[in-house]
C-alpha cells in the first residue's frame, strides 16, 4: 500500500520546510497497531515552530519526521474497520505494551517515563518521531489505546479540536479549587478559544475573560462566552502597580500562548496570591517579578491527563471528555476552523497558520478529499 506523506526536508536557510512524497506505508509498529486512513489533521503552532527551528547539536534529527500529531481518520484495518476515530498522539505505556509507569497508573501521561528512557524504540508523539510518522499523511499507525471513536454525526471539522481541547480540559482540571473565581485566558489562538470551553465546564460560576490582540480573536472569544480585553489593565477590578502588574484582578490566569511574553502577561494580569496555569511550551521567561512580588502560583501542564476521581467516572480521560464536549457542540468546528487545505497545498497551509493577522486564521486544517 502506497500513500503521500509531508516530510520535513532541510532549507537553504538551514530550517526546515514540507516536502510532499510518496511511498509505500511504513511497516506496522507493533502487532496491535491498527492503520488508520487519515481524513484530517490540525496544524498547531508547535508544529510551525518545529518547522521554522534549526536544529542544535545533539538534537534528534527531524529530517524525513511526518509532522501532524492532531488527527481525525478511519480504521482501515481490523475489529471495526471503517469505524471514524480521533488519534491521542502520545505514546504511552499502554502504547507500547509495557507494564504502566507511576505517571501512567495516575493519570499524568504527559509525564510517562517511557519517554524519557534511554533506550526507548520511539519518541513520545506521533507527529515527532521518524519512526512512527504523524497525520500529515494519508496514513498514519496508531495503537488501540490511542483511538477514541467519534459520534456519527460529529463532523471532522469539529472533531479535530479533541486534541488540543483534551490539553485545555486535563489543564484546568488542575486547577478545579478555583472554580468561582474569575479566570484570563492569555491567547486568542486555538488553544486559548478551546481553554474558554474547558474553562465553562469544569470551573462552574467562574467569569471568563479572554486576552487577545485582534478583533476576529474577540469576535470568537465573545462567542464562547468570555469577555474580550486587550491588556490586563482593562480587567474589572484591576489595580495596576506599575508596569501593567495587578494587585487585583482574576484569582486564576491560563497562559495559552505559549511564549515567554504571554506567560509574563499571565503573570501581570492574576491578582496577588493568584495562580497561574501555563498550557503551552515557552522556551523561556526573561522577567519573574511578578511571580516573587505577588506571591503567585505558577502551575506547568503538558498534554493530557486523566482524572484519578472524575466526576462523573466516565469522563475520566480527558480526551474522552473533550469527545463529549464536541458533541454537543458539533458547529464549533464552523466557528474555530478558519481555513481547510488539501494535503498537497501544505505550503500554502502554513503560510496561511503562520500569517494569521492576515487571514484572519484561528484553526488551519489539511482536508482529504471524500
Amino acid at each position: 500500500m502506497t500513500g503521500r506523506r509531508v516530510v520535513r526536508a532541510p532549507a537553504p536557510d538551514g530550517t526546515w520546510w514540507p516536502r510532499i512524497v510518496h511511498g509505500p506505508v511504513p511497516p506496522r509498529p507493533g502487532p496491535r497497531w491498527r492503520l488508520v486512513r487519515v481524513t484530517t489533521a490540525g496544524i498547531c503552532g508547535s508544529d510551525l515552530r518545529g518547522l521554522a527551528e534549526a536544529p542544535v547539536d545533539g538534537a534528534v534529527d527531524p529530517a524525513g519526521v511526518v509532522p501532524g500529531h492532531e488527527v481525525v481518520g478511519v480504521l482501515a484495518d481490523g475489529p471495526g474497520g471503517g469505524e471514524r476515530v480521533v488519534v491521542h498522539p502520545l505514546v504511552t505505556c499502554a502504547a507500547r505494551d509495557e507494564p504502566l509507569c507511576a505517571a501512567c497508573r495516575n493519570g499524568r501521561f504527559g509525564q510517562c517515563e517511557s519517554f524519557w528512557r534511554p533506550t526507548v524504540r520511539w519518541s513520545k508523539s506521533l507527529g515527532f518521531s521518524a519512526d512512527l510518522g504523524g497525520g500529515w499523511a494519508d496514513w498514519v499507525w496508531a495503537h488501540p489505546a490511542m483511538v477514541r471513536p467519534l459520534p456519527p454525526d460529529l463532523p471532522d471539522r469539529t472533531a479535530v479540536l479533541a486534541e488540543p481541547l483534551s490539553v485545555a480540559v486535563s489543564g484546568v482540571r488542575s486547577v478545579r479549587h478555583h472554580a468561582g473565581d474569575d479566570v484570563v485566558i492569555v491567547g486568542g489562538g486555538t488553544l486559548g478559544l478551546l481553554t474558554v470551553v474547558a474553562v465553562a465546564s469544569v470551573l462552574p460560576g467562574s467569569r471568563c475573560f479572554a486576552l487577545v490582540r485582534h478583533d476576529f480573536q474577540a469576535d470568537a472569544a465573545r462567542a464562547l462566552g468570555a469577555e474580550p480585553v486587550r491588556t490586563p489593565a482593562d480587567l474589572p477590578g484591576a489595580r495596576p502597580r506599575g508596569a501593567d502588574v495587578l494587585i487585583d484582578g482574576p484569582g486564576l490566569a491560563v497562559d495559552a500562548g505559549g511564549t515567554s511574553s504571554s506567560l509574563i502577561t499571565a503573570m501581570r494580569a492574576v491578582r496577588a496570591g493568584g495562580t497561574v496555569l501555563t498550557l503551552g511550551n515557552p522556551d523561556e521567561c526573561t522577567d519573574l517579578t511578578p511571580l516573587w512580588l505577588k506571591g503567585l502560583t505558577l502551575l506547568g501542564h503538558l498534554e493530557h491527563a486523566a482524572d484519578p476521581s472524575p466526576r462523573p467516572p466516565e469522563a475520566a480521560d480527558s480526551l474522552d471528555e473533550a469527545v463529549r464536549l464536541l458533541a454537543a457542540a458539533p458547529n464549533l468546528g464552523r466557528r474555530l476552523v478558519t481555513h481547510t487545505f488539501a494535503p498537497d497545498e501544505v505550503e500554502r497551509a502554513l503560510a496561511v497558520a503562520r500569517a494569521r493577522r492576515t487571514h484572519r486564521a484561528i484553526k488551519v486544517i489539511l482536508r482529504h478529499p471524500s
